[in-house]
């Protein structure tokens, strides 16, 4: 049974619980969870056995709106445990302070951020477009011995959380870190850098493409392209984000078979998220 259901048993009849499907965001010591409308009046009780059921959450909080706006926030409300959004994450010996309330982090990335590290080899130079607070550019710093890594983010409040994480992992002198708009700044100052190019950000993964290509040394090497696709079938997420990309490839002249879909996660029914590895 799922972390949110046992905290719920005692608060919801047997049947209430079979529909209290939302699971639970985990980062460092605070619980983010998702409250069906029908639950709300028992929400802060169910917070609290949540509490007493886990002695490593210190804090409770649930979102209420969507993930949106271009630094991809949520709102939140206070629910149990100590009144703070502010945690330390670790993952595959990585340690990531993070402010949920004014930043993005997933910690159901942990293992492609740990998949992309593998990926790289040894002098590598790195461009993360959408760096956030440093989970993907801190796990390769750490991992994999890059030359250099060119982290970018458009959101001060995440490139300073950035600041502090590259201090806590030691990899402050492989790690340039650069506040603006991802796009203008490769635009006017990195191209033909890097041997590998992030995308992270889904939703302007697709336009970015162009700029990251222009990024690579000889405009050749790996770009890691992130989507959202709609499938009835997590078996066929990938050929759906296949077929998306084929005519953005096709209008930059790279050859569709030089990309490999690897199906990162669910994110809601019939949703997922897709890594394109793309060979350019």
């Amino acid at each position: 049974m799922r972390l949110l259901a046992k905290s719920a048993i005692g608060h919801l009849d047997a049947q209430q619980l079979a529909r209290l499907t939302k699971g639970v965001d985990i980062i460092g010591d605070i619980a983010i969870l998702k409250v069906p409308d029908e639950f709300q009046g028992r929400k802060h009780r169910i917070a609290e056995s949540l509490l007493d059921l886990a002695p490593n959450l210190r804090v409770v909080l649930e979102q209420i709106s969507p993930v949106s706006s271009q630094f991809r926030t949520r709102k939140l409300e206070w629910l149990a445990g100590e009144d703070r959004t502010e945690t330390v994450h670790s993952e595959f010996g990585c340690h990531y302070r993070v402010n949920v309330d004014t930043m993005y982090f997933s910690p159901r990335l942990s293992r492609e951020r740990k998949r992309i590290a593998d990926l790289v080899s040894t002098g590598e130079c790195i461009v993360n477009f959408f760096a956030g607070v440093g989970s993907f550019s801190i796990m390769i710093a750490r991992h994999s011995h890059p030359s250099r890594i060119y982290s970018l983010d458009i959101n001060s409040a995440a490139v300073r959380y950035h600041a502090m994480n590259n201090v806590l992992n030691g990899v402050q002198d492989v790690i340039d870190l650069i506040c603006g708009d991802a796009n203008r700044l490769v635009a006017t100052s990195l191209v033909g850098r890097a041997d590998r190019v992030l995308l992270p950000l889904p939703e302007l993964a697709f336009e970015s493409l162009p700029t990251a290509k222009s990024a690579l040394r000889n405009e050749c090497g790996m770009v890691h392209c992130y989507v959202f696709v709609d499938s009835s079938r997590r078996s066929e997420a990938g050929k759906q984000a296949l077929s998306e990309i084929g005519p953005v490839l096709g209008r930059m002249g790279v050859l569709g078979e030089k990309v490999e879909a690897h199906v990162v996660r669910s994110v809601g029914p019939c949703r997922y998220q897709v890594c394109l590895d793309i060979c350019i």
